[in-house]
């Protein structure tokens, strides 16, 4: 009887330290919610984002960002509302940028949204950073919680100097904007060929593009002789204009 009793009035505490919002928030029937989880690369959480072509060759660049659930998984695929704030927009839809895979998978509770970075439709991002801040809205399927803005900027302001890696002596073309942007072209085409392994070592040591790469200990010193074999010697066969600071042919 005693136990009964103790039991009961647990239950009966239990229930009474309960408030209305602890029931809101376990509700089934209440919509859910989404919010931003993109980390950078100390894998802190942020809401900026900072992108500039420099080198690359392609004409568009993916920003994946996470988000995340909160709530049941659905057997149908839910679409995230995103709102451009226009005071801190500076960007334009369809000439700076698209947004695709703004969704929640069937199932999931998680999903990648898709802002593709327009290069080659606004000259202006040659000259200056262009930005676009997003928020998540509400619509049928999903309101906002949480971590609901991200701010995405971008140029194509291309560098002026050359990059401390690209050293001035060794086998590689004399140095300009178009001939590295040359090399990289082969870089990610026939380096991942010959080896997949080293060249995932290359990327985690320097970054896309080699963004980190330092000038004396950067990638022409420590890997030379497998960008001279499989890069260089490549490139300098098939663009004999070139001017280069020492031939990879030794």
């Amino acid at each position: 009887m005693t136990k009964h009793i103790l039991w009961g009035a647990a239950l009966l505490l239990m229930a009474s330290a309960c408030t209305e919002e602890d029931y809101k928030l376990y509700d089934p029937t209440q919509k859910d919610s989404v919010f931003f989880e993109y980390r950078n690369n100390r894998n802190e959480i942020t809401d900026t984002i900072d992108y500039a072509f420099n080198y690359d060759i392609a004409t568009s660049h993916i920003i994946e960002i996470p988000v995340t659930l909160m709530g049941m998984p659905k057997d149908y695929e839910r679409t995230i509302s995103l709102i451009a704030d226009h005071d801190s927009t500076t960007m334009k839809e369809g000439i700076n940028y698209t947004i695709t895979n703004n969704v929640i998978p069937a199932n999931a509770v998680k999903g990648t949204i898709h802002v593709n970075l327009l290069r080659d439709l606004d000259p202006e991002i040659r000259i200056k950073s262009k930005k676009l801040m997003l928020t998540i809205g509400e619509n049928d399927d999903l309101k906002s919680v949480g971590e609901t803005h991200i701010t995405i900027k971008y140029s194509d302001i291309r560098p002026t100097e050359r990059p401390a890696w690209w050293l001035t002596f060794g086998p590689k073309p004399v140095y300009s904007y178009e001939n590295v942007q040359l090399f990289f072209e082969y870089f990610y085409r026939l380096a991942p060929e010959a080896s997949p392994e080293i060249f995932n070592e290359m990327i985690d040591g320097y970054g896309d593009y080699f963004v980190k790469a330092t000038g004396v200990l950067g990638p022409f010193t420590l890997y030379e002789g497998f960008l001279r074999q499989y890069v260089l010697i490549p490139l300098y066969n098939d663009h004999p204009e070139l001017e280069w600071i020492q031939s990879p042919l030794w």
